[in-house]
């Protein structure tokens, strides 16, 4: 066994954030030593790729306001920095001047996880002193306080327990207090940001873009996005569209309450929009066609839902963090998409190039061969479609009490049970459009076993991460229900005349724990399904070569 290799770093002075959002000098810390060989194999994970998007049919005018946009997220991107963890900026920037390759190495990794800890190995720290693992609650929480202290204090404050449990609060400890932050007056970045989106509206010949790129910056100001986020499904004849602000929850590992900054600018695919509106026309059956008792459906999905295909022009905070975002369904605020539905935004050219890059590896390398002609890019994109469709099916609120959301009942397990869910729906969905025969058998197949490559894919994420998780607990279910085969080649087959049926059982299940609220329910999912076996371990070993993600740049932001 060869021994580690380690590199010293020398002393470096660093500024850590802490405090009302103000950067605050600490005393000089000694990043004093990293596993350069861990590092250098893990960098090799991510697949360096250049996103770039034709932008020749935009005006000038457009391109200008693309350019205006990419600088809002800029900002977006340092607020989520100072979200990830409390020590991301000042480890980031110790690493920024260093010119050894090794030290390089470092800095790149960093920038990949937005800080030192590891996103796919379970939030581990690869660089630097401090915790052994990433906090759970991030950079939104004081770092020494635990779940238990939280709830006695909205306990013990009840007055203060909507803003506490605010997602745009970041709870900070003022003596012997803990206080709630608004996130407009925490990061000093926010009236920037919500300056430059003014600027952009000037820009918008668009209508209804120009109006939500308005209110998008009055909701950056004062943190009530509600108005921002009807506006933003109602845009339309829009060729540039934009996601901005506090959205997602994964960061928030303690209760699943706060949402991390995050930004995609995007250009319109007009064709590859008009080939889903088939999806589209079969949301409410979808719905109906739910395997769930009767009494928990609802009569509609949502009238308002919208899908369209977009390419990626850049990516900032949240969505570049780690594993690349490859599609998205907004807004989270159930009130909005009771109302209007949901917006399912499927980024092409990032799908295309982990496609690419990723999934057909896999899928040579751990399916039988015959099954490898049947593993597609349209049956990729399409799966990942009918994902984000399926977080719009089943209720936003638990059954029985419309004041309690499934995010709420959920807390930190719902990002795991709900992409569970979005998952095994996405494909048992597809049962639905073969019965209607808006899908053939040989397109049913390809659906099939181009998402079994693409557990293998996911689960390679990291069993803390959501996606992993979820993707693990399916992978699991599969397993133990036979509708996956282990040959004695290491091989994987599938077992067709099932393999939908067992999906509806596990749909029924994640479905049935979040319509009733059931914490413990979900708990026991996750556990019993959620756990890597040496089996599934030994899996992950074989395809060490494969990159597990993407590291992005954009040709547009530089």
């Amino acid at each position: 066994m060869k021994k580690l290799q380690f590199l010293s770093i020398s002393m470096l002075a660093i500024l850590l954030v802490a405090g009302c959002g103000q950067q605050q000098k600490k005393e000089a810390e000694v990043i004093k030593t990293g596993d350069h060989k861990v590092v250098s194999e893990r960098l090799a994970m991510y697949a360096d790729v250049d996103i770039d998007v034709d932008m020749s049919m935009l005006t000038d005018r457009q391109r200008q306001l693309v350019a205006k946009l990419i600088e809002a997220g800029r900002l977006v991107d340092e607020i989520f920095w100072m979200q990830s963890s409390h020590d991301a900026i000042a480890v980031r920037d110790s690493l920024a001047s260093l010119q050894d390759p090794a030290e390089k190495d470092f800095y790149k990794y960093v920038r990949i996880n937005y800080g030192p800890y590891d996103r796919i190995f379970e939030g581990e720290r690869f660089v630097g002193e401090g915790p052994a693992r990433k906090p759970a609650g991030a950079g939104l929480y004081p770092p020494d306080m635990t779940k238990e202290e939280f709830e006695a204090w909205v306990s013990a404050h009840p007055e203060q327990k909507e803003a506490m449990e605010s997602p745009y609060t970041v709870v900070v400890r003022e003596g012997d207090k803990l206080v709630a932050m608004p996130y407009h007056e925490f990061y000093p970045q926010a009236a920037k940001i919500a300056e430059l989106l003014v600027q952009a509206s000037e820009l918008a010949d668009n209508p209804s873009l120009k109006q939500y790129l308005l209110l998008r910056a009055g909701a950056i100001a004062d943190d009530d996005y509600y108005e921002s986020d009807m506006a933003w499904m109602d845009l339309k004849d829009n060729a540039i569209d934009v996601v901005i602000g506090p959205i997602e929850n994964y960061e928030d590992g303690l209760f699943n309450y706060k949402t991390a900054f995050e930004c995609a600018v995007v250009v319109k695919d007009p064709i590859g929009t008009k080939e889903l509106q088939m999806y589209k026309q079969h949301i409410d059956s979808f719905e109906q066609a739910l395997p769930i008792d009767a009494k928990y459906k609802r009569k509609s999905a949502g009238s308002g839902n919208v899908l369209e295909v977009v390419n990626i022009v850049y990516f900032g905070g949240d969505f570049q963090a780690g594993i690349k975002t490859i599609a998205a369904s907004l807004p989270n605020d159930p009130k909005v998409t009771e109302k209007k539905g949901g917006k399912k935004q499927m980024y092409k050219n990032m799908m295309e190039a982990k496609f690419e890059k990723i999934v057909m590896p896999i899928a040579e390398r751990v399916l039988e061969p015959a099954l490898h002609e049947f593993v597609d890019k349209r049956a990729f994109t399409s799966f990942v479609t009918l994902h984000e469709v399926s977080h719009t099916l089943g209720r936003p609120y638990v059954y029985g009490n419309d004041k309690l959301s499934v995010r709420k009942a959920m807390k930190e397990r719902y990002s795991t049970i709900e992409e569970c869910k979005a998952d095994i729906l996405g494909l048992y969905n597809n049962k639905l459009l073969r019965a209607e025969n808006a899908i053939d058998d040989n397109k049913q197949m390809r659906t099939i076993v181009t998402y079994v490559a693409g557990l293998f894919r996911s689960l390679r994420f990291g069993v803390e991460e959501a996606h992993g998780q979820a993707n693990l607990m399916q992978l699991n279910w599969f397993l133990e229900k036979g509708s996956l085969i282990k040959h004695p080649d290491g091989t994987y087959g599938i077992n067709f005349d099932n393999f939908m049926d067992i999906a509806g059982e596990l749909a029924r299940a994640v479905l049935t724990v979040e319509i009733e609220g059931d914490y413990d329910g979900a708990g026991e999912l996750i556990e019993k399904h959620g756990k890597m076996t040496p089996e599934i371990d030994a899996v992950i070993k074989k395809l060490v070569d494969i990159p597990r993600d993407l590291n992005t740049s954009y040709t547009a932001a530089r």
